[in-house]
């Protein structure tokens, strides 16, 4: 990782309690820092080869280094400390850049002027931001080689600032710490019987029976539960913790790798999708989980009632089966009824849920027998039949930043008065505080002669190589 160097490593080991205490010891060297005026007199701090920031909106932009460590599956009393070694001490005559404010995508924002706005406690204070050198969480989840582990994920501020007195504390390098004691017992069987279960009704199981034994056929070891043998052999506050129950189950006696359910609501014209605030059960083959996530501010813009989100469906629910030390995750951490709150009025918020997944799982959400027919018969054909063996197991994919915080400019060019031959056009972007844009470029052909011939370009991949952008114009169609 970019930043973190690990200049040695030791490895300690003890006795507590009755279990062994390991601690491993690194050294974090930070690159060197570079501070870029703006022209809208702040200043931007940066870290050779660091692209992480903490981004709090209206909170100083500040590098951060991230550093995730992989320990045993179950390990307990994880401890953490950074101990910075060298610190050095900036004065400076500007303020550092504020975190713009998070907006949703609608028409008006679209249109909106949006400026930095300094938090103002925290602009005026005399403390450090952030208030520490470092945080770090724990949680345990799959790892890139479907291997459960526990994640150790430590977020390093090499940089504190003090706004009101134009202090930089900057610091060169650090001694990592990591402390933990390794679990007493194993908690899976050294069998893997199963890679995967299919989670689905009765009524869909003879449908689903070909994919089973196309995928015992493909080395797949392959086991279909319905969900009304799981509801009478498992225990739960609901029909979707019976669900996960019974994948916990599978994961520590099968070592199961997948879980794909399949079934989703059951009409296909109308139904009530959610039965309470947590789930959704009676009118789904396969019940789902809603978070009660709410919006705080309820409406944070004048004209967001229309889009505020009293929580949603998440799948992740039934693939986050643990949490640090191998506990059950219920996703319930107060124990108070409902799942997964936050900002919910007048309910206590659940703090500290993993969100690491523990199981590769997707769903096909049919409808009914002829869609499970449908897509089981089109996963066999393409499994079966692939294009080219190669990349059968390959995928690349191209995203990017679509939106660039900007309104659109739609300008015309008639060319009816000008006469045939080359023209170059020109295009360049300033926003209300006067950073400028890169100067876009094409050359046209004027030919009345010949059939139109109208060329499109969307390059701005090629313009953006920093949060926030620069103010973009781009020249997309001829």
């Amino acid at each position: 990782l970019s930043g973190f160097t690990t200049g040695a490593i030791s490895y300690d080991a003890g006795q507590t309690s009755g279990c062994v205490k390991m601690i491993k010891r690194s050294i974090l060297t930070v690159p060197s820092l570079t501070v870029e005026e703006r022209n809208n007199g702040y200043i931007e701090l940066h870290l050779n080869n660091i692209s992480s920031y903490l981004m709090t909106p209206g909170c100083p932009v500040l590098p951060q280094i991230v550093k995730t460590f992989e320990l045993g599956f179950g390990v307990q009393n994880v401890e953490v400390k950074v101990t910075p070694i060298d610190v050095n001490e900036y004065t400076i005559s500007k303020k550092v850049q504020p975190a713009p404010a998070m907006l949703p995508l609608t028409h008006k924002t679209l249109h909106m002027d949006v400026k930095p706005r300094e938090n103002k406690e925290v602009y005026g204070s005399n403390e450090p931001f952030p208030v520490n050198w470092y945080t770090y969480r724990v949680g345990c989840g799959l790892n890139t080689h479907n291997k459960r582990v526990t994640f150790v994920s430590v977020h390093i501020h090499p940089i504190r600032y003090i706004p009101a007195a134009d202090k930089l504390y900057v610091m060169k390098k650090a001694n990592v710490t990591l402390s933990y004691q390794q679990p007493k017992t194993s908690f899976f069987s050294s069998d893997t019987k199963y890679d995967m279960v299919i989670i689905a009704p009765s009524a869909f199981s003879a449908a689903l029976q070909p994919l089973v034994t196309h995928k015992n056929n493909h080395n797949i070891s392959t086991l279909l539960k319905t969900t009304e043998d799981i509801y009478s052999e498992y225990s739960g506050v609901d029909k979707p913790e019976k669900i996960k129950y019974f994948i916990k189950d599978a994961i520590e006696r099968w070592n199961i790798t997948y879980v794909l359910l399949v079934g989703g609501l059951k009409s296909l014209i109308w139904a009530n999708g959610r039965d309470d605030v947590n789930q959704g059960s009676k009118d789904w083959y396969v019940p789902v989980r809603y978070s009660n996530i709410f919006d705080n501010p309820k409406y944070p813009l004048a004209d967001e009632s229309s889009i505020h989100d009293p929580g949603v469906i998440s799948d992740l629910y039934y693939a986050d089966i643990y949490k640090e030390g191998g506990v059950f995750e219920s996703w319930d951490s107060n124990n108070d009824g409902v799942f997964l709150a936050w900002n919910k009025p007048g309910v206590e918020n659940d703090t500290g849920i993993d969100f690491y997944p523990d199981v590769c799982l997707g769903r096909l959400p049919c409808r009914n027998l002829k869609e499970v027919e449908t897509v089981v018969n089109k996963i066999i054909n393409y499994e079966n039949t692939p294009c080219d063996s190669s990349w059968f197991k390959k995928m690349i994919v191209f995203s990017g930043d679509g939106f660039l915080d900007q309104e659109d400019l739609n300008i015309q060019w008639d060319t009816k008065p000008l006469l045939d031959g080359r023209y170059t056009i020109y295009a360049q972007s300033f926003n209300p505080a006067g950073d400028s844009g890169p100067i876009d470029v094409i050359n046209v052909t004027l030919d009345r002669s010949v059939e139109t011939s109208l060329s499109f370009n969307h390059d701005d991949h090629l313009k953006i190589s920093s949060y926030p952008g620069p103010p973009i114009a781009e020249i997309v169609s001829v």
